[in-house]
This record gives C-alpha cells, structure tokens and sequence, in this order.
C-alpha cells in the first residue's frame, strides 16, 4: 500500500510539472513586448567607406602564377590622383590611375621567376605596397 502511494506520489508530481511547463510556454509565446520598453533601438549598419591606406587592388596578375607569354598585364585599382609604381627586376614604370582608379600596364618579364613589386603613393602621401610573384616556363603541366 505504502509503495502505491509512492508511485501514485511522484506521477503526480511528474503530471504537474508537465502541465505547468506547458502553461508557461503558452504563455511565453503569446506574450507581446512592446518595442519601446525593451530600450533597443535597430540602427542600420554602417557602409564601409574606402580609407587612402587600403585602398589598392591588384587584379592581375595573381600571386605566385605561372605564364607561358613573356608580356603581362598588371591591372588594379586605387585612389583617383595617386601615383602607381610597378618595379620588376629589369625596369620601373610610373603610372597614373584613370580619373575612375583604374590601372593597366604590360610588362615584360625574365625567364624563370620574376618578383613584381606595386605600390600606390596616394595624394595624403601614404603608401601600400602588394609584391607579386610570377613565373614564366614555356614547359606543359
């Protein structure tokens, strides 16, 4: 008898907590939080603005690739009025950006592996520099 009471006991208690945690998620859920207690105000976020100091993209040519032409196009883009210098092992090159940013020189490059140095001097007189490594074979992969 003792040990039915025991059993009957803790299925109530079991029932009851059941019942009660499925109130208090019907409840949770339909409760409306108006927007103006909460004290969070949703700001959009904020749109990167170019900085002077990391505004230099090289797109061509890519790091550490291999060409079978002795003549590349070393293209990019950076800050309108700066002053581009492109410097490989045989020669310099000055360039000055489109009034876009846009930049394009061909170079010619040595046998084997050629190190092409890009900096951007922009107007503030800050500079970035980007090194590339291009390799010329005339072998089959």
């Amino acid at each position: 008898m003792k040990a039915e009471r025991i059993i009957l006991s803790l299925i109530a208690i079991f029932v009851g907590l059941l019942v009660a945690g499925v109130a208090f998620y019907l409840y949770q859920m339909t409760k409306q939080v108006p927007a103006s207690t909460t004290g969070i105000t949703i700001k959009s976020p904020p749109t990167p603005t170019p900085n002077s100091a990391d505004f230099l993209t090289v797109d061509s040519p890519g790091d550490e690739s291999l060409t079978d032409r002795k003549t590349i196009t070393i293209s990019g883009k950076t800050l309108p009025g700066s002053t581009i210098v492109i410097s490989t092992e045989g020669d310099d090159q000055v360039v000055q950006p489109t009034t876009t940013g846009q930049f394009s020189v061909t170079e010619t490059i040595a046998d084997g592996t050629n190190l092409i140095s890009i900096t951007s001097i922009f107007p503030d007189g800050t500079e970035q520099h980007f090194l590339r490594t291009v390799s010329y074979t005339t072998e089959d992969f």
